[in-house]
């Protein structure tokens, strides 16, 4: 098939790193894919995530700037009409440029695979009732990442979707492992130093002020630990205030275009967010036998059973949190276990599977 995978850009957020995942696995199966975004890829923080795209991926870039208009959408329905794919794949709320195709084209699938919870895929204004009617009637495919999300998805528009687990390539560890396993260790207090990281823009929803107040708490207690914290955003002057607020244990590295090899240092991987689909970074956490410490939000709580497969909180407080990290120092898990259980669940070629099936069943 051809087929067109549709974001606004492949920035280093997790369902971009998706996007790219996805893209890279389908043209290993011999499908003729293109990535498509619609951001401007002059600006290098919209391509973050190129650097991982396979070569057998065509890249394109629609080079909108922010902010949506009707004219924009013309130029991506000519875009789209020259191309002539068997499936357009669009990710995120970018289902409002392809309105105009999915209701004139019908040679074309048009699928629409939301990353999180219903409530929070969807813009302003009319778009509830167009995504509805465009659902409704066939027009594009809503796909869910999780359980949860589906339930979500059935709550908020009283229809049904299907839902496919997010997935994630297994990534090695790259040719800068030492230094980073230098760096790490220098953070370190003792050999028995326990290393935390997170992996996450800062964002409301990721709220890092628990992580912060939690791991504060942690240190007060004399507890021999560090914490990484990965992502971008924490040059705001909000992120700048939790930075200040955070003790000298938790050290703030800013964007890694290697971030598994942070993984493959660490001990366990820690999530206080108030609202998730199935993040990305969960999955990578597994992926590299790293124990997961996660609030019991969204998608989550359908990936970790509790103390099984990581650990999770019973509420999002301070105690709770702590109690979660807690119970991770006295029962590690076994890593390889936590291996096995993302290949038999959450690899990319299992997502991949999936979504074959769903191109392939909704064409017929």
């Amino acid at each position: 098939m051809k087929i067109i995978q549709l974001i606004y850009s492949i920035s280093s957020g997790g369902a971009e790193k998706f996007v790219v995942d996805l893209s890279n696995q389908l043209a290993v199966r011999g499908h003729e894919v293109i990535l498509c975004i619609l951001r401007d890829d002059t600006d290098k923080t919209m391509i973050f995530n190129k650097q991982f795209l396979n070569s057998n991926v065509r890249f394109y870039s629609m080079k909108f700037q922010s902010g949506f208009s009707w004219n924009k959408c013309r130029k991506l329905s000519k875009y789209i009409e020259s191309e002539m794919p068997d499936v357009v794949h669009c990710h995120l709320n970018v289902i409002p440029y392809i309105y105009i195709q999915a209701l004139f084209n019908r040679k074309i699938l048009f699928v629409h695979t939301l990353h999180n919870v219903a409530s929070q895929t969807v813009g302003i204004g009319l778009q509830y009732y167009l995504n509805y009617y465009f659902y409704k009637h066939h027009l594009i495919h809503p796909i869910c990442i999780s359980k949860i999300c589906q339930k979500s998805f059935e709550l908020y528009y009283r229809l049904n979707a299907p839902f496919i687990d997010n997935g994630r390539a297994v990534v090695a560890v790259s040719s800068n492992y030492e230094i980073v396993k230098r760096e790490v260790n220098s953070f370190k207090t003792t050999n028995n130093t326990l290393v935390f990281i997170h992996v996450a823009r800062f964002n409301p929803q990721k709220n890092q002020q628990l992580l912060i107040d939690s791991f504060n708490r942690l240190d007060n207690e004399k507890i021999d630990f560090v914490l990484l914290i990965i992502g971008n955003g924490y040059d705001s002057e909000e992120g700048r205030r939790l930075q200040h607020s955070a003790c000298s244990k938790i050290h703030f590295l800013g964007n890694k275009n290697n971030v598994i090899d942070y993984f493959n240092c660490s001990d366990a991987f820690c999530l206080t967010s108030i609202y998730e689909g199935l993040p990305i970074s969960l999955l990578e956490a597994l992926s590299c036998g790293v124990t997961p410490i996660c609030t019991s939000v969204g998608g989550i709580p359908d990936v970790i059973i509790d103390n099984v497969y990581g650990y999770l909180s019973t509420d999002q407080s301070v105690d709770g949190y702590c109690k979660a990290i807690k119970r991770f120092i006295s029962k590690p898990l076994l890593s390889q276990r936590l291996i096995d259980y993302f290949n038999i669940n959450y690899s990319m070629e299992v997502c991949v599977n999936k979504y074959e099936e769903i191109y392939k069943m909704n064409r017929l």
